[in-house]
């Protein structure tokens, strides 16, 4: 049996190698398949069509690995898609936050009025005539200090913060 199991061997061996086409990996499934037999062995010594059942296992063998590196590829790109998508939320609110900071502080430098006005228009969503009608002022002087808080802020922040508040609908452009 030993010897047949040799002649086995290296047929099994060719026939990974033809399919996997790295020597080593077509070693290892070689091994994998002459591990089963060696196994099986005293089941296998009295079966009449040896050759066919031994081909059948490591033809078995090669498509079981190849639905395992089908499976595995599919788990990685899968990881990989979610990884990146975690990534970019991440960095996304890393930004966010900071800009959002940079925003605050030069808010917070603003003069009372042009603040008010500010809040006003971009947090509470408030027209220029109900800023007015709220602040008993008149429409272009709600305008003038939204104009003014604008222009501030446009002046102060870097151009990629200015771009990056307006794609996020902080600022208009």
């Amino acid at each position: 049996m030993e010897k047949q199991l040799k002649n086995y061997r290296v047929r099994i061996y060719h026939f990974m190698l033809k399919f996997v086409k790295d020597s080593a990996l077509a070693e290892d499934l070689t091994q994998d398949v002459m591990l089963k037999i060696w196994l099986k062995k005293d089941k296998l010594s009295s079966m009449e069509a040896l050759d066919s059942y031994i081909l059948a296992m490591a033809k078995n063998h090669i498509f079981d690995h190849f639905k395992k590196l089908a499976k595995e590829k599919s788990y990685q790109k899968e990881v990989w898609h979610h990884l990146q998508n975690s990534e970019n939320r991440t960095e996304s609110k890393l930004a966010t936050d900071d800009i959002q900071g940079q925003l605050d502080a030069i808010l917070h430098e603003l003069p009372p009025r042009q603040q008010q006005i500010y809040e006003l228009n971009h947090d509470k969503g408030l027209s220029l005539q109900e800023i007015a009608d709220q602040l008993n002022i008149a429409p272009n002087t709600a305008k003038n200090h939204l104009t003014r808080a604008l222009k501030v802020i446009r002046s102060q922040m870097n151009p990629e913060s200015f771009l990056w508040l307006a794609w996020l609908g902080l600022l208009p452009l």
